[in-house]
């Protein structure tokens, strides 16, 4: 087939700057202010060098102008100009590891610090260059945010992927795509012409020359007339001889060779749409070809738990309680700044970059980060802990000793679940008792709930003499501290409150939920702690039984944090294989606590002589605590587990026997997917081999006509694998320790020695449950619940109950806040279906709602609705990302809603 005339050649000229990766922020900033001057002073010599990009990402004007302000307008002026194009991203993010928010977030932020400065606009292409795999509702999410193309490489192979296709999403949502050369990625062009070029010093003719082999080489990718020049590498600079170069291109091939930004190139595209293959949903393949760049990388997702977890911490806070927290301040009249939930979203944000998530950077960079995650946190915690005090106007209170327990419930919907959290107490509380010990004084009290009703607890532990942050107090003071369990009823967004009433008697809850030592069972379920520390749980309406739960397997790691690698002589080591100590922590009437303590001998690391490496004859014990709890009525159990992790170089997954065959599913931003288990055999002589391990945001399941089930981890662990055994088993990684860091002789952070701690749930899932449900168990699980004591009299309400509420089966509220544009009475909804069809929805607000429009997710203005009765009603396409400006009348008063 004869080759088309090429139309036109795209140079695209343009810098990836990793920010910090091998060296820190600050080492690779002082490179960068140089690489930024002399690209003003190329832009600003010839007009003909049209635009230049700065890889995607806005951060670089902020990092450079910090060091040089005086160059600011000259930024600017090219900026506007559109000669220097930045965005649409703050840092180019990983997209399997942060959350879907946190990625909208992301693309909020670069348009914010791109108008900063002046620019017209952000870059409104989809650059994702160099990102470890992609995560299915990108095109959604691009598209929504203005976007019509995207730019990657990684997960895509030569052979399943031309040049151009079109990238769609679960909803059917697409980007017409460029798939760069697998080669050196978006250096690939600079490898071939310009690197050779400064090597050989062979000149003009031979640089010509190599340009046009590029070129054909392009031609061979795709049928359609459009070539792209990739030149641009890590920290590289501008070319100042890439105009003369286009020019002489552009004679040779007879069409125009444009230095134009790459959102033009769709529009070009589309009417080739017909031509161009479809590739759907997640692109996560591993790489073919042996060639320099076209790896997936997946390991990274297991690198550096301690970064992983710190992360999702932040993202919990910011999306389930400080930022719909702080909209409900501004919209009561009692607002909180904006500008620390933007500080705290910016700091969170700049530990987003690829390098820098992924966790395959240097240690020095980790540390830095770790620091950016506590500034987050500790913003949040203060947004949080204020708007709790505006809103409801908490006191301590005097002259009764009855007490006023108020649980704070983020979540838009009402949750009964068992909750542990601290009573305060003033010391010298003059209703005690003692089981006639006297150094073990018990305060004697009751719950009430709403309606007088008596509400079981089991203390947990008391601390006499605790300091304690009192609403309102500058200073913390001490108080007698119960850390307490029981189950509560919380309604949606808003507050339960429990009286706390003196006893004259002892207070004592006699029944038990455990059937034996090592048994319990409720309504639901029933649980036995094998002797060897694994779990037997037997799904009480299907007779199902799963066991060997709650089992280890520890294997050697020789990699570092771009791959997981295994010794050639291996040892790996089942922990099921030893005996377990059992105990029973807690017994009442609605839950029970059990302990399994696993002391497991380990090689204690990888030794290396001139001969091979293998794992070390020298054993270490590695100390597995898991404690484990049911609660009366739950059809799941929750697991803590603490690891003291004194061995290096080292792996440890969990693994979850189903006995169910066939494919899982997995949580990922904004949706879920199926995948199948295994590795695919024909990747055995590939460059990358298939790997089992993938992407998952927290939920893991594995289920059939009988049902199933699901692994909802509260936060950090974003590796799994689903095997293809008989058992049908799911792994879920913890943790990988290794010494090796890219360009270093070896570094001891990424061991993560010393305690590690873990949080998750394992929960029998329906054959009819929907993944919607398993997210609002996971929202639970993770955002928990906040607790304060006042005094006797219910606290004075600003915030009704409850502020939001959203009633749907399959669509879930993303996030609330106030608009970017800071629009007085209006609140911006984002809405997610996690269905495969279209689902209604009907979101309850503390006020109602005059106006509604739909908006996409740069919060622009589109579709008008109308509310129904003041309540949002509104139905989402099948896996639809749905966005709403909702407006009221005034300020939001939360008038007439009274007590819960």
């Amino acid at each position: 087939m004869e080759q088309q005339q090429l139309k036109k050649i795209y140079y695209l000229a343009s810098t990836h700057w990793d920010r910090e990766w091998y060296r820190t922020f600050q080492g690779f900033r002082y490179r960068l202010v140089g690489v930024m001057d002399r690209i003003l002073e190329v832009l600003e010599a010839d007009p003909a060098f049209e635009t230049f990009m700065l890889d995607g990402q806005t951060i670089v004007l902020d990092d450079f102008t910090e060091i040089e302000p005086e160059n600011r307008k000259r930024l600017e002026a090219l900026l506007r100009e559109g000669r220097l194009m930045a965005g649409p991203w703050y840092v180019m993010p990983d997209e399997s590891i942060v959350s879907g928010e946190s990625l909208v977030q992301n693309l909020l932020l670069g348009k914010r610090t791109a108008a900063k400065y002046g620019a017209p606009d952000v870059l409104r292409y989809g650059y994702i260059c160099d990102i470890f795999g992609h995560t299915a509702q990108m095109p959604q999410i691009l598209r929504k945010s203005g976007i019509r193309g995207a730019l990657l490489g990684r997960g895509t192979n030569y052979h399943t992927t031309p040049a151009h296709f079109r990238w769609q999403s679960p909803d059917g949502s697409e980007c017409i795509t460029f798939k760069v050369p697998e080669e050196c990625g978006y250096g690939t062009f600079w490898m071939d012409t310009w690197l050779q070029h400064f090597l050989s010093g062979g000149g003009e003719k031979k640089l010509l020359a190599d340009a046009c082999g590029y070129v054909e080489r392009e031609r061979g990718r795709s049928d359609l007339p459009y070539v792209v020049l990739m030149d641009g590498m890590d920290h590289e600079g501008i070319h100042d001889g890439a105009p003369r170069l286009a020019a002489q291109l552009s004679e040779a091939y007879g069409c125009p060779v444009v230095f134009r930004p790459m959102s033009e190139l769709p529009e070009e595209l589309e009417e080739y749409l017909d031509e161009m293959p479809v590739r759907r949903g997640e692109l996560i393949e591993t790489a073919c070809k042996v060639v320099e760049h076209n790896m997936l990388i997946p390991y990274t997702l297991s690198s550096r738990y301690d970064l992983k977890k710190a992360n999702d911490l932040c993202q919990v806070l910011l999306e389930k309680w400080a930022q719909p927290l702080q909209a409900a301040t501004v919209l009561s009249g009692c607002p909180i700044s904006a500008g620390f939930l933007r500080e705290a979203y910016r700091q969170l944000i700049q530990n987003h970059a690829h390098d820098s998530i992924c966790g395959c950077s240097i240690d020095a960079v980790h540390r830095d980060m770790h620091y950016r995650f506590r500034q987050s946190q500790q913003i949040s915690y203060e947004i949080i802990q204020d708007a709790l005090n505006r809103l409801y106007v908490l006191t301590e209170g005097e002259g009764s000793d009855t007490r006023r327990l108020v649980i704070f419930n983020p979540l838009p919907f009402e949750r009964e679940e068992l909750v542990t959290v601290e009573l305060w107490f003033q010391p010298g509380y003059p209703h005690q008792f003692c089981e006639q010990v006297k150094d073990q004084m018990k305060n004697a009290f009751r719950l009430l709930n709403a309606e007088g009703e008596e509400i079981p607890y089991g203390i947990r532990e008391i601390f006499h003499g605790k300091f304690v942050d009192l609403p309102g107090s500058s200073y913390r003071q001490r108080r007698d501290v119960y850390r307490i369990s029981f189950r509560a009823k919380l309604p949606a967004a808003s507050s339960a409150e429990i009286s706390v009433v003196p006893s004259e008697k002892p207070v004592r809850y006699l029944a038990r939920l455990s059937t034996g030592i090592q048994t319990a069972e409720n309504s639901r379920l029933s649980l036995k702690i094998e002797d060897n520390g694994t779990l037997t749980i037997c799904d009480k309406q299907s007779g199902r039984r799963y066991e060997g739960l709650l089992n280890y397997i520890d294997d050697s790691e020789t990699g570092d944090g771009w791959f997981h690698a295994s010794a050639i002589a291996e040892r790996a080591i089942a922990a099921s294989g030893y005996p377990a100590g059992i105990e029973l922590l807690a017994d009442h009437p609605d839950f029970c606590v059990f302990r399994v303590v696993k002391r497991i001998p380990i090689p204690a690391a990888i030794e290396r002589d001139e001969y091979q490496m293998r794992r070390s004859e020298r054993e270490t014990e590695l100390r597995i605590v898991s404690d484990i709890t049911l609660s009366r009525e739950d059809d799941y159990i929750d697991v803590e587990t603490r690891i003291e992790n004194h061995a290096m170089d080292h792996r440890l997954r969990l693994l979850l026997p189903t006995g169910i065959s066939g494919a899982y599913e997995a949580g990922t931003a904004f949706c879920s997917v199926c995948r199948k288990p295994g590795v695919s055999l024909e990747t055995s002589d590939w460059k990358e081999v298939g790997h089992r391990e993938k992407a998952f945001d927290g939920i893991l399941l594995k289920r059939d006509e009988m049902g199933g089930l699901a692994f909802l981890s509260a936060g950090g662990l974003h590796e799994c694998a689903g095997w293809e055994d008989a058992r049908g088993t799911l792994a879920v990684t913890l943790f990988r320790s290794f010494g090796q860091t890219f360009l270093t002789n070896g570094e001891p952070d990424g061991q993560l020695l010393g305690e590690l701690s873990f949080r998750y749930r394992l929960k029998l899932v329906a054959p009819e449950e929907r993944f919607a449900s398993l997210v609002r168990c996971r929202d639970a699980l993770q955002a928990g619940v906040r607790a304060y004591t006042s005094g006797p009299v219910a606290p004075e309400r600003v915030l009704g109950a409850p502020l939001w509420r959203l009633e749907s089966r399959d669509v879930l509220l993303s996030t609330v806040k106030i608009p970017e544009d800071g629009e007085k009475g209006v609140l911006i909804v984002r809405l997610v279906n996690y269905a495969g069809e279209e689902a209604p929805a009907c979101l309850r607000l503390a006020e109602p709602v005059r106006a509604a429009f739909r908006a996409n997710l740069m919060e622009e203005q589109e579709g008008a609705l109308d509310p129904v009765e003041g309540v949002l009603q509104v139905t989402l396409d099948p896996h639809e990302i749905a966005t709403f400006r909702c407006i009221f009348d005034g300020q939001f008063t939360m008038k007439g809603w009274g007590s819960v």
